[in-house]
């Protein structure tokens, strides 16, 4: 029931996130040859266009921006619309209600993270060109584990922060402040930039000549950043609990 819960009020968010994601990756595929020319003012190869405007580009920061969204909801909203007694009424702890809304975030998460590891390669061979499968399986490993930290700024910031729009904003900001502290010289080894994350710039398993993920995935990274958004889970659970209704 409460998997079912969860998945009734972020459905529409997810399915409009996933078309989102799914009609910008056709279009970028489909007219690769009109936009290509004038993405770095000289010819640029395929794997090189994919890569500056979905991997590194607005498709990465509009898949941001939807976890972001996506983690918007929780009790204070609930209290909002005056629902937050009957979920409180359910015979399950506020604990279980966090961590089944939670798990249902993640699987989302994890669901438009590979959309466009599918549609990538997929239009790409319907369009005429070609690209490698593997970078873009890789590539959803590392827009999963990004899009999940994200999700858990938004996540906290629901759990803290009721309107419709405080929390979203909020987290959004939280993400603009973080970005910038892992540029600080003095915290980039111990904060790593999502973005450049998820799309490898500059990292060592990313390979300038060609623009490709080279090696095994960055695994020490991973479990960083995942620690990290479970850290802010942990956080919320705990405010949820000291809240009163």
């Amino acid at each position: 029931m409460l998997w079912y819960k969860a998945w009734r009020e972020s459905r529409t968010r997810l399915l409009l996130s996933a078309v989102t994601l799914a009609v910008v990756c056709g279009g970028v595929t489909f007219f690769h040859t009109e936009a290509a020319a004038g993405i770095a003012g000289r010819p640029v190869t395929y794997m090189e266009y994919v890569w500056r405007v979905i991997y590194k580009g607005y498709l990465r920061e509009i898949f941001l921006l939807l976890a972001l969204l996506l983690g918007a909801g929780g009790l204070l909203r609930e209290r909002d619309h005056g629902s937050a007694g009957f979920t409180l009424a359910l015979p399950v702890s506020r604990g279980r209600l966090v961590a089944w809304r939670a798990a249902a975030g993640i699987l989302e998460i994890t669901a438009l993270s590979f959309i466009p590891a599918v549609m990538v390669p997929l239009c790409s061979g319907i369009a005429g060109a070609s690209y490698p499968w593997i970078q873009a399986l890789k590539f959803g490993v590392l827009w999963m584990v990004g899009g999940t930290l994200v999700f858990s700024m938004g996540f906290l910031a629901s759990g803290v922060l009721a309107g419709e729009y405080n929390a979203p904003v909020a987290a959004l900001l939280a993400l603009l402040l973080y970005s910038t502290a892992a540029d600080v010289p003095v915290l980039e080894d111990w904060l790593p930039d999502v973005h450049d994350f998820m799309s490898g710039s500059g990292m060592p398993y990313f390979r300038a000549a060609d623009f490709a993920l080279a090696g095994p995935l960055p695994w020490m990274k991973i479990t960083a950043i995942l620690l990290m958004a479970l850290a802010l889970f942990a956080a919320a659970r705990h405010i949820v609990y000291r809240q009163d209704f």
